[in-house]
């Protein structure tokens, strides 16, 4: 076959298998040219054939395991190397392949043993350094992994795979420059690789190169393989961006990356909120209603001659209104005052408004957005009659029986829970237009669901403590946080090689357990951050407690609607863990020690569940960085306001209003802009925030090894500038050094991994 003739050799070998069909020679030849071109299955049923016309050729049985690997069915490719196998012991294609079929079912230690076979017999076979080499940094060793990928290269210089993979590990390791130049030259070799393209991408954002560089390479990738990593660089290029550049095409990438979603909504939807105020037709509105602001504006005078259907028909604006609570001003401007004028299509029974389906769209998800916020926006006295006037007429023919409009269901949504409404019901069985019906079922069978788990949520401890009755209580009231969408995750990976990866210079130990690990969450709040644990480690076995009934219910609720099966939810005070028998390698309770009377308390009895060796992410709040919250939960408190709904949104107006160099401004984090989310950070009931010197005394009490902190690579690039002797940044000295001279460095709060002592 000379090159760019496969179409004519495939079509020659298929003629010789047809006029010639007992002979293996044109079925073998006809398979391995449809397995070059990617057709798996006719590959599979040639090669089939041809297996059965000469069972003891091993390398017809190699090429039948491709064709059935690369139709998803590694199993059936495992049998076809073994049986190879059998027939010639000392076949080095089968040997690497049957490694591979056993990386992909998780049996990477046997993987790792048959590509040692194969090397023995052919200590020249790149392919297999290189598939060892992806073995062994799976199971955490990456000194071996980079030698493996070295000497891949070395044997075939344009090797673009190895080349990638070594670039890979290198940023990894934080060596940012000789990983650019793996991807360079993986580029060179094969220039449509999309793994060189994210890596490329990320070492440009990594030294602040032009964000637009490394989105033209990412938008190459997501064209040809649409990857994870490609989809979390795009993000992460769109926030480097100006707003301003962030339409066309790049808004509606955005819209999907929103819808799928990419990455946390709330990564991307402070993104999308300033991309819509650059929007050619909705800026302008934005723009209107923070001028008019607190002013109600008509509908035509805030919509402009197209009305609301403009809005329903801006994909990005559905899915952001739809995705989390909207961060900017000007969104949330807008938004207030659409609701106003909603408030008052529907008192007023606008007829031709009901006909509008982009316009339903649009107030379907605005009363969406409501929920997500949970009626955080501003509500005037007048306002809020007129709404609970709207939902008792509503009420009144839902009980008799009268026909309801279908922007009078949607303005009631926009201002209090639909599934409270007596008689709510009869919603689902009334014909709606397709926006309303779709978001009136969800909103209902919802909160059916929730209210079926509070009943059978199983109770692990008794609450007693009185500050964890008061923090029931406030969870109870206001789940936290109520997030909409999960973000994307790997494929499960071993926690040995998750944490070596993301603390390569650590005191780490590995843990070694492979096949299971037992996880608890402890306080998992709604369940966010304990899916993505659950997701995110092979063998994990997860419990998940926390002290709310309405949190867990909404977590169990999400988790099952995305099939995640290895997480049990339960109810419990972490005080009172220490009493059940079960012990954990792996321990995560971030955001909850520090709304315990005594944090460190909370911590010494979640060490004694922790297994010898085992390893613990935490999250506190940081004095230094929550320095002006006392001064402003003081200021709040002298004003009168309290954590009920009307007051939380009449604070939050106050805040929105503090003057440019108010330094609370700097607190208005994304918390803030939903009611839960403002209630835990400005009226909490209980609250101690620690600095990293206390800390660090409570390690060494412990005999704790710190691993390292979860933050951003720009600011752990920043430390290790600051302090080039400490590579690990493991130094909590000096991070305390480096945060007194950044002080808003742990505006979310610290959070960090620790092992306990191995036995």
């Amino acid at each position: 076959m000379q090159a760019g003739r496969t179409t004519e050799a495939e079509t020659l070998a298929d003629d010789w298998a047809r006029r010639y069909p007992d002979d293996v020679f044109g079925w073998s030849v006809l398979g391995s040219l449809r397995l070059t071109r990617g057709a798996a299955r006719a590959a599979e049923a040639c090669l089939a054939r041809a297996v059965a016309l000469a069972p003891n050729v091993a390398d017809l049985y190699v090429n039948l395991g491709l064709a059935r690997a690369d139709c998803g069915d590694d199993e059936a490719a495992l049998a076809c190397y073994e049986a190879a196998l059998a027939r010639n012991p000392a076949c080095v294609p089968a040997l690497t392949n049957r490694g591979a079929a056993l990386q992909a079912a998780g049996r990477t230690r046997e993987a790792v043993a048959a590509y040692d076979a194969a090397l023995r017999l052919d200590p020249g076979h790149a392919k297999a350094h290189y598939n060892r080499a992806n073995a062994v940094k799976e199971l955490g060793l990456f000194e071996e992994a980079l030698a493996g990928y070295d000497r891949a290269v070395a044997l075939v210089p344009d090797y673009a795979y190895a080349l990638t993979a070594r670039g890979i590990l290198r940023a990894e390791a934080g060596q940012m420059r000789r990983a650019e130049a793996d991807a360079r030259a993986g580029l060179l070799a094969a220039p449509d690789l999309p793994q060189a393209l994210d890596l490329l991408a990320r070492c440009l954002l990594a030294r602040a190169a032009d964000p637009a560089e490394a989105l033209a390479l990412i938008e190459r990738s997501l064209a040809l393989d649409g990857g994870l990593e490609a989809k979390r660089l795009f993000v992460e290029c769109l926030h480097r961006l100006p707003p301003g550049q962030l339409t066309g095409s790049l808004a509606r990438r955005l819209a999907r990356a929103l819808a799928e979603p990419w990455d946390r909504p709330e990564r991307l939807v402070p993104v999308a909120a300033r991309a819509l105020e650059h929007d050619a037709r909705l800026g302008p509105a934005l723009a209107r209603a923070v001028a008019a602001w607190p002013t109600s504006l008509a509908a035509q005078d805030l919509f402009g001659p197209d009305g609301p259907g403009q809005c329903g028909d801006n994909g990005l604006l559905t899915e952001t209104l739809a995705a989390g609570p909207v961060c900017t001003l000007p969104l949330e401007r807008f938004c207030t005052l659409a609701r106003r004028c909603l408030l008052e299509a529907a008192l007023a029974g606008d007829r031709p408004l009901e006909a509008d389906t982009a316009g339903l769209r649009f107030f379907a998800a605005l009363a969406e957005q409501c929920r997500v916020n949970e009626y955080a926006f501003a509500e005037g006295d007048d306002e809020a009659r007129r709404a609970e006037a709207l939902a008792g007429r509503l009420e009144a023919a839902l009980d008799t029986g009268q026909a309801v409009p279908a922007l009078t269901v949607l303005a009631v949504a926009a201002y209090r829970p639909v599934s409270g409404l007596a008689g709510a019901e009869a919603l689902a069985r009334r014909p709606w237009p397709a926006p309303v019906a779709e978001a009136v079922g969800r909103w209902l069978a919802e909160a059916a669901e929730e209210r079926g788990y509070r009943e059978t949520m199983p109770h692990l401890t008794p609450i007693e403590d009185e500050v964890s009755l008061r923090v029931r209580r406030q969870y109870e009231e206001n789940p936290y946080p109520r997030w909409m969408r999960a973000a994307p995750v790997d494929e499960p990976q071993p926690f040995d090689a998750f944490l070596s990866r993301r603390f390569p210079f650590s005191p780490f130990v590995p843990l070694g357990r492979h096949d299971r690990l037992d996880v608890l969450v402890a306080g998992c709040g709604s369940g966010q951050h304990a899916l993505e644990t659950a997701r995110r480690f092979h063998g994990a076995d997860v419990l998940a407690v926390d002290l709310s009934l309405a949190s867990l219910a909404y977590a169990k609720r999400k988790s099952l609607a995305i099939g995640v099966a290895n997480i049990a939810f339960a109810q419990a005070d972490i005080l009172r863990l220490g009493a059940i028998e079960r012990r954990f390698d792996v321990i995560e309770s971030t955001g909850v020690l520090h709304h315990l009377h005594d944090p460190l308390a909370g911590w010494r009895t979640l060490l004694g569940l922790l297994r010898p060796g085992g390893c613990m992410r935490l999250g506190f709040y940081s004095e230094l960085a929550r320095r002006d919250m006392p001064r402003l939960r003081v200021m709040l408190q002298i004003k009168g306001y309290v954590p009920t709904p009307q007051s939380l949104r009449q604070c939050r107006q106050e805040l929105l209003n503090l003057p440019d160099g108010d330094p609370s401004r700097r607190l208005l984090v994304q918390d803030f802009y939903s009611t839960s989310g403002c209630r835990d950070l400005f009226f909490h009931v209980c609250e101690q925030a620690l600095g990293l010197p206390a800390i660090a005394s409570f390690l060494d009490e412990n005999g704790l090894s710190f691993l390292g902190f979860d933050i951003e690579p720009e600011t752990l690039a920043c430390y290790r500038r600051r302090f080039p002797g400490d590579p690990a940044a493991t130094d909590l000295g000096n991070w305390h050094v480096f945060e007194q001279e950044r002080k808003d460095t742990f505006l979310e709060m610290y959070q960090f991994w620790i092992q306990k002592r191995p036995a």
